[in-house]
């Protein structure tokens, strides 16, 4: 099996149902992969650089789980792009740390599906939110295989009843099953 690496932008992963349900799937089915945590990892936002980059050279693929933040990556997730993917490392004429590796990305919104629509609330489609982070993919010449999304995620305690819970841990297990065959099929 190839070696994969999750990165799991939550910025406060311990208050997530989805992503946390997510990535603890993942987990049960890819034991091998490493997941790291950034909000444990790095609570004070200060990244291990040489650590991060490390991760990413051993790993053959790469997944990002987050939730969606203002129509994109959350904001811990973006600071993370920016310190960790150097110029001259992950992108530019010397830049070629990722060169070729796999970049998978999972994302989960509390907009409901239909509001990711031309016509609907948000006006675009995930999809097209998540250019940059494509770009960013393009960019350090990863092989960007696919964005999966899933929406109208939002599980607030004490208003959600147990079945709505229950229908967005299925939704969750769901996507991670088939970021897991994703995975596989690599």
């Amino acid at each position: 099996m190839k070696s994969v690496l999750v990165i799991s932008g939550h910025p406060n992963l311990k208050n997530s149902l989805s992503n946390k349900t997510i990535l603890e799937k993942i987990s049960a089915q890819l034991p091998q992969a490493d997941i790291r945590k950034l909000d444990e990892l790095y609570p004070d936002y200060k990244f291990d650089i040489k650590a991060e980059q490390a991760a990413l050279e051993k790993a053959d693929i790469i997944v990002f789980q987050f939730p969606m933040n203002w129509y994109g990556v959350p904001g811990l997730l973006k600071l993370y792009i920016d310190k960790v993917m150097e110029h001259g490392w992950a992108y530019g004429s010397q830049g070629t740390a990722l060169e070729g590796k796999k970049f998978i990305a999972s994302v989960t919104t509390g907009v409901p599906e239909a509001g990711f629509t031309p016509e609907g609330f948000v006006g675009h489609t995930v999809e097209e939110l998540m250019f940059p982070l494509a770009k960013f993919a393009e960019m350090a010449k990863m092989d960007c295989k696919k964005i999966f999304s899933i929406s109208g995620m939002m599980y607030v305690p004490g208003i959600t009843t147990d079945a709505q819970k229950a229908a967005l841990v299925d939704k969750a297990e769901k996507q991670a099953d088939d970021i897991v065959a994703c995975v596989k099929s690599l």
